[in-house]
């Protein structure tokens, strides 16, 4: 069910284009967009393709001030998703176009998994144009409490707020069945980063005991050549299956089926994959890094380990193997956890920053 509320008519939200792109930004503005009564959008890249997207952007800054200019005093807020390197240069100009323009009200609301990394190794041009957009915004929305802590130590920011990612209630299409081999679902962006690779080390180091114990489906694109040597260079063909990137009825039901949730990560924000596990009753093991502190207690609903320690992983998933009646009980802690991440409470904390910053 849609939510109304007088603010949301003001609000234009600035992104990539939701229908068209992949990844955690647009999951996230597909479900606003589901459930908030009056969404008005305005995509800041069209494509997937990140060159075209450039070639694109004087045309879109263009539309963009056109927009604005016909909207005259119904938009009073820009609502900018962004996240890091070509991300925020993007995201720059419609700030500049809004602000300086048209004295618009920006939020610049961050999911950058890499913004500090981004940040640490800009130049002082660079840097002095990042503290810029943000110090210059009206607020800036940050995913996590560890998140928020980094942008206050790093800037100056007029108001500064939390808000979690947002997730549907899943609860009823889980549909996995108890048996002997544990199924882990890894669903993201292939590549070091997201320790893709780290994983199949874990498991390939232990083969033997894994054995006829557990299966790894990974989802996801970005390094898949690279996924595709290394599954034969470990041999675990047996153990490890590739299905490409899974979105829509493909996605729902490898949630549904898989038991256990993966994401070894070097550096995140607040994954989206987690959450959209944790809505289908599964356990989760992650890294302790970005925002994931903020959704696995350890021990509670997952396993909690240090990024890069490969040792930890396999125990960890040993850890279910060996305990089959936790990922029942870690299952049901992660969907009583995620349920402050569900749309009526997240749209309802939306509204109450945009009655803030105006």
């Amino acid at each position: 069910m849609k939510i109304k509320s007088k603010h949301f008519k003001k609000v234009l939200f600035v992104g990539p284009n939701f229908k068209k792109r992949k990844g955690g930004i647009a999951s996230v503005l597909r479900l606003y967009s589901l459930y908030i009564e009056d969404f008005t959008f305005f995509p800041s890249a069209y494509l997937q393709n990140t060159f075209l997207n450039f070639l694109f952007l004087p045309f879109l800054c263009s539309v963009f001030t056109l927009r604005l200019l016909f909207a005259g005093k119904s938009i009073k807020i820009v609502h900018i998703h962004g996240a890091s390197r070509g991300s925020f240069y993007r995201k720059y100009l419609f700030f500049w176009i809004a602000k300086t323009i048209f004295c618009k009200k920006v939020i610049y609301h961050i999911h950058g998994a890499e913004y500090h990394v981004f940040y640490a190794n800009a130049s002082q041009r660079e840097r002095n144009k990042i503290k810029s957009m943000i110090n210059s915004c009206d607020a800036v929305i940050a995913l996590s409490k560890e998140w928020s802590q980094f942008f206050k130590k790093e800037f100056n920011p007029k108001q500064l707020f939390i808000l979690n990612n947002i997730v549907e209630n899943n609860e009823e299409k889980a549909t996995r069945e108890k048996n002997t081999i544990v199924q882990l679902l890894f669903l993201g962006r292939i590549g070091e980063r997201k320790g893709t690779f780290d994983l199949l080390k874990a498991i390939a180091s232990h083969r033997t005991y894994f054995m006829n114990k557990i299966k790894l489906i990974i989802g996801g694109d970005g390094e898949v050549e690279e996924l595709k040597k290394a599954i034969q260079k470990y041999t675990l063909q047996d153990f490890v299956e590739y299905v490409g990137w899974v979105d829509g009825e493909k996605k729902e039901v490898l949630l549904a089926q898989s038991h256990i949730l993966i994401l070894p990560s070097y550096n995140e924000g607040l994954p989206i994959s987690l959450l959209e596990g944790m809505s289908y009753k599964m356990p989760i093991i992650a890294t302790n890094v970005g925002g994931i502190p903020q959704i696995l207690e350890n021990q509670k609903n997952g396993i909690s380990i240090q990024p890069g320690n490969k040792e930890q992983l396999a125990e960890a998933i040993r850890f279910y193997v060996e305990n089959p009646e936790k990922i029942t009980e870690h299952g049901q802690a992660s969907y009583q956890k995620v349920q402050a991440y569900f749309p009526s409470e997240i749209v309802k904390e939306l509204e109450r920053i945009y009655s803030k910053v105006l």
